[in-house]
């Protein structure tokens, strides 16, 4: 029959699969002999059925649509595997670790201060080699050759300054007042000392093997020389200031000139106040009133300003105060009360004459039986302090 005939479909030829049964096909005619074992055919990827040999391994061939089986031999995907969603996580941390490391961190704190402290005294350390070391060594030596040189000059200029200002508070103050004269020179001559150590003399140069007492020492004595050149004008422009009334006063008290300068008024019309009390009134003296010896020479009357306006009043001499009188005022006890401008500046230059000299001298041995805490040195021992301390480095 016709249906005999049609050719069958062998389904385990086609899906690669073999008959228990079936005897091995014999190797091809004029092939290259295997040995046994070596034709085993490689397990194919992915652990599925295995290669035989003489088949090229590659991208598998599309399925012709038509064919019935193409359903069951396309490829599976994969199913899409998730990973699991992760576990929140406790993080736990040892107490003893964070004082740990609170220690540590404290630590470094000090020792970046110690550090900073020590570039700020002037002890630097410069890193490198031997080589380096010595060079920055020998650059601090010259460096400090050139600030005790430069600290020698200042002490010279601070010894001249003192030695014009002493000289002046001597002629101010003599002993005998015939001798007191006012210095009418010195404005000018600290006008030309100035002491030329400031910041800029520090400026690049090493401090390595310097101390720390004579670094302290070095900042202490450039602020201190500062603040004496700004003292030190200030002097000057009060002595310039009170050049001439202070020495028209010396002299009018060396010639023994004294003046009577205020008169009070007595009497009259403003002689009482409201409750009939007598009262005076105080009115400058207009010209003042020369005298010498110790006793002035009175006129009868005396000429004043009194309320914006010249008046004439006489002497008093007695009676009621019915009319108005006056009397002088003694220029000892006026200047006692109210003393002029000049004897306040006066003062005022005394003061400053005596702060000069302590800030370049110093204060002093303490007094006896008391005990001196926290003396401050003065620019001239600091001076000498640094020359010797620079000189060991």
């Amino acid at each position: 029959m016709a249906e005999d005939k049609k050719p069958k479909i062998d389904l385990k030829a086609r899906l690669g699969k073999k008959d228990p049964g079936a005897t091995p096909a014999p190797p091809p005619t004029g092939g290259v002999p295997v040995p046994q074992g070596a034709g085993l055919p490689a397990p194919a990827a992915g652990g599925g059925l295995p290669i035989p040999p003489g088949i090229k391994v590659g991208p598998a061939p599309a399925l012709d649509p038509s064919n019935p089986l193409a359903a069951a031999m396309a490829p599976k995907a994969e199913p899409v595997r998730h990973a699991p969603p992760q576990q929140p996580q406790r993080i736990e941390i040892d107490d003893m670790v964070v004082q740990e490391a609170v220690k540590k961190s404290r630590n470094r704190g000090f020792v970046v201060a110690a550090i900073a402290s020590i570039i700020f005294a002037g002890v630097g350390y410069v890193g490198g080699g031997a080589s380096q070391q010595s060079q920055d060594l020998t650059q601090s030596k010259s460096d400090a050759h050139d600030i005790k040189a430069d600290i020698e000059k200042s002490k010279t200029q601070l010894d001249a300054i003192a030695k014009k200002v002493d000289e002046g508070k001597g002629m101010l103050t003599a002993k005998d007042p015939k001798d007191r004269k006012f210095p009418d020179k010195l404005d000018t001559d600290l006008g030309a000392l100035i002491v030329d150590f400031d910041g800029t003399k520090l400026a690049g140069r090493r401090f390595k093997g310097m101390s720390q007492d004579v670094s302290k020492d070095l900042f202490t004595f450039v602020a201190g020389v500062a603040a004496l050149n700004d003292h030190k004008n200030a002097l000057k422009n009060l002595l310039t200031k009170l050049k001439k009334p202070l020495t028209d006063q010396l002299a009018a008290s060396q010639s023994g000139t004294h003046a009577i300068a205020h008169i009070v008024l007595l009497g009259g019309p403003s002689g009482k106040d409201g409750a009939g009390n007598y009262v005076g009134n105080i009115a400058p003296l207009n010209p003042a009133i020369s005298f010498t010896g110790d006793w002035p020479t009175i006129k009868d009357d005396y000429k004043a300003t009194f309320q914006g306006a010249n008046v004439g009043v006489p002497k008093y001499k007695s009676g009621n105060l019915d009319q108005p009188a006056a009397v002088y005022v003694s220029p000892t006890s006026f200047d006692a009360v109210c003393p002029a401008d000049t004897k306040s500046q006066a003062a005022q230059l005394g003061f400053k004459l005596n702060d000069i000299l302590t800030e370049i001298n110093g204060e002093g041995p303490a007094p006896e039986g008391t005990v001196a805490e926290d003396k401050k040195p003065g620019l001239k021992e600091l001076a000498e302090r640094l020359t010797k301390g620079l000189e060991k480095i």
